[in-house]
């Protein structure tokens, strides 16, 4: 199949569209094939679908015609490490609990995140808040929560202007940076010291 492949290819390496039956036409190989190897390529990433029926290489395509190299036998897989299911701690539920918020304090976010195995949850979300906030995943509202005591400041209230994804970013208090999986393939670092 990776001949095949390969022939599809150089094939289509003028960047001229081209239907299956022109490739059938062009080719020694049989039009179930030529769907196939199509269709494996378009996974791949190296050909598109330019209207119905019609196929062209994508810009990955060309730079693989310009190098001269060719795809070898094998099996092809996307890369399943770059998207993990969110692991349920409570920095992901109180992630969860602010993006169905509009605004939100801590003690806000800490009843809705924090189980019953969670200790100081409202300090945890402190350092976490701290970390997004000098990010710039959250920001903190002029206008406080009125405070349970008479003499209280009240409590500030921020919300979440940075959405990025399902998973909640981690903060790596050795590197002063929040890593987000939810950016690009393999995720990205992003710097949250206070300026």
């Amino acid at each position: 199949m990776a001949g095949l492949s390969n022939d599809l290819i150089h094939n289509l390496s003028d960047g001229a569209c081209r239907t299956i039956d022109q490739l059938d036409a062009s080719m020694d190989h049989g039009r179930k094939e030529i769907v196939k190897a199509t269709g494996r390529l378009i996974h791949r990433g190296l050909v598109e679908r330019v209207e119905i029926g019609c196929y062209q290489l994508s810009n990955a395509g060309k730079d693989l015609a310009a190098s001269g190299e060719e795809i070898k036998p094998g099996p092809f897989r996307t890369d399943r490490g770059k998207c993990r299911k969110p692991r349920d701690t409570m920095r992901q539920r109180a992630w969860q609990a602010m993006r169905m918020s509009g605004s939100f304090t801590i003690g806000d976010i800490a009843m809705a995140a924090a189980g019953p195995n969670d200790a100081r949850p409202e300090g945890n979300l402190q350092k976490y808040f701290r970390a997004l906030r000098h990010a710039g995943y959250l920001i903190e509202l002029p206008v406080r929560a009125q405070g349970t005591a008479l003499t209280s400041n009240g409590f500030k209230r921020f919300r979440l202007l940075k959405d990025t994804g399902l998973i909640a970013p981690i903060y790596r208090a050795n590197k002063g940076a929040i890593f987000d999986h939810n950016l690009g393939d393999s995720g990205e670092e992003i710097p949250c010291r206070a300026k």
